[in-house]
């Protein structure tokens, strides 16, 4: 028998749209395993942009951008995970808020209950700039920050032991002033207000933007993106106990090169990835890569894999064991059950969405 009584091919949606019908939370149930609300105040349609938890039942949007290479006006939103609310976030924070910019990063930082907001583009112009968002007191707060800061957007980030990890990018070229990719590292240490670049070892990832970093335990995962008009599929770890790049050979058939897609850690050996852009257009794929074994393994989801999408922001909600005892002498079948919350993106040819989605994947244990 299952854990969870939720059927192996349910998957759930909540599709906030600008629309005035209700719904209800059925009672009982966890928080993936309902088929949702809808309300009438969303946020814009919009691509590039950053979702990250602040709490497990809040989130929080920043940014993007939308049709004609526009800035969204409406930049800060929170979404309250429990009713499907969406709000203003500059109803209820105060202090100095980041410029609404596209390609910037959004990462949350579990030991200060803080979001650090790094980075982007807007009209041309590339932030320097890092905001903290403290959770607690709902306040802003703009870093005067000291060392080697770097002027980066569509890099990456994440947090390791209260340090913030920024990898790759498009930045300023020095001899030009025109915009080229990075491959560099720059950690802020928030105690020290303080950028600085550590020595790093092993082979080094192609200068890259619109990639991904994936923290898996002492470990990031760097994946696809882009240099000029060629995409990657290519997959680096860093090791943060020895601060070496090792370039990882798939075991079988990688995804398409992509860029602008989304991943995240569905358990301590996998990263998910979704959507992205890449030389035939956007995508509409998942994709499960293990670090023990090396391999990629294709997931079937009706709702991630609905349309193209990219530049799009997804988030894991949480996760379970599901077991099945087996028939027939059969064994036990173990599956790792993941609750996700997608929003936003485009299809890479002039449309943008604005719907909020949620639904579970179940990933094979032997994956």
């Amino acid at each position: 028998m299952r854990s969870s009584g939720i059927n192996g091919q349910e998957e759930m949606t909540v599709l906030i749209k600008s629309e005035n019908r209700g719904g209800q939370r059925q009672k009982g149930k966890k928080y993936w395993d309902y088929t949702g609300l809808h309300r009438s105040a969303c946020p814009s349609k919009r691509w590039c942009h950053t979702m990250c938890l602040s709490d497990p039942d809040t989130a929080i949007l920043i940014g993007g951008e939308t049709s004609e290479q526009n800035y969204c006006k409406d930049s800060l939103w929170k979404l309250e995970l429990d009713g499907d609310f969406w709000f203003p976030l500059n109803s209820s924070a105060s202090g100095p808020e980041p410029p609404c910019a596209r390609g910037h990063t959004a990462t949350y930082d579990p030991d200060s209950r803080a979001v650090f907001v790094y980075g982007g583009l807007r009209e041309g112009r590339r932030y320097t700039e890092l905001y903290i968002l403290n959770t607690l007191t709902w306040k802003w707060k703009l870093v005067n920050a000291k060392g080697s800061v770097p002027n980066l957007a569509y890099h990456s980030a994440a947090f390791y032991k209260k340090e913030l990890f920024v990898f790759g990018g498009v930045q300023s070229s020095l001899s030009s002033g025109d915009k080229s990719c990075s491959n560099a590292l720059y950690i802020f240490n928030p105690e020290f207000g303080l950028w600085y670049q550590p020595i790093v070892e092993g082979d080094r990832p192609l200068p890259r933007f619109g990639h991904t970093t994936t923290l898996l335990s002492q470990k990031l995962i760097i994946f696809g993106g882009r240099k000029t008009a060629a995409y990657f599929n290519d997959l680096h770890v860093l090791d943060l106990g020895f601060m070496e790049y090792t370039a990882v050979k798939s075991g079988n058939m990688p995804p398409l090169p992509r860029g602008f897609h989304a991943a995240l850690p569905v358990s301590d050996n996998r990263i998910l990835v979704s959507g992205g852009c890449s030389a035939i257009g956007a995508l509409q794929d998942v994709h499960i890569f293990n670090t023990d074994t090396n391999m990629w393994t294709s997931l079937v989801s009706p709702l991630l894999c609905s349309r193209p999408r990219a530049g799009h922001s997804m988030m894991l909600l949480g996760s379970a064991i599901l077991r099945d005892t087996g028939t027939h002498g059969q064994g036990e079948n173990v599956k790792i059950q993941c609750a996700l919350l997608v929003f936003g993106g485009s299809d890479c040819s002039g449309s943008f969405y604005d719907d909020t989605i949620k639904c579970t994947v179940e990933i094979p244990f032997d994956k």
